[in-house]
């Protein structure tokens, strides 16, 4: 048998990572859909540094916007996972020129 209690709605499935709440969240200027806590806002600008993540964001937010049948069911939820380091979001952020 096994202990019921890690199983719950607030660990995630099967006592997996804690849920993150979507209403802490960041407020970043033009940016509406993208969904961040403050702590992995700062883990993520000390990894790939400000100009990176900005770009990262942007491409992510128009993602989101542009309604896309894979997009939708990502607009309202904690974000933090399409920012891996081998991801599309950051790999098209490098891509991307300044300018």
């Amino acid at each position: 048998m096994t202990d019921r209690k890690f199983v719950s709605s607030i660990n995630g499935k099967k006592g997996g990572r804690p849920r993150q709440d979507s209403k802490i969240r960041i407020e970043l200027p033009n940016v509406e859909l993208v969904i961040l806590t403050p702590e992995q806002y700062g883990l993520l600008l000390s990894k790939y540094g400000e100009e990176l993540l900005t770009k990262a964001i942007f491409i992510l937010d128009s993602w989101f916007k542009g309604g896309g049948k894979y997009s939708k069911k990502y607009v309202g939820r904690n974000n933090y996972a399409h920012f891996r380091s081998d991801g599309w979001v950051i790999n098209e952020a490098r891509l991307t020129k300044t300018g």
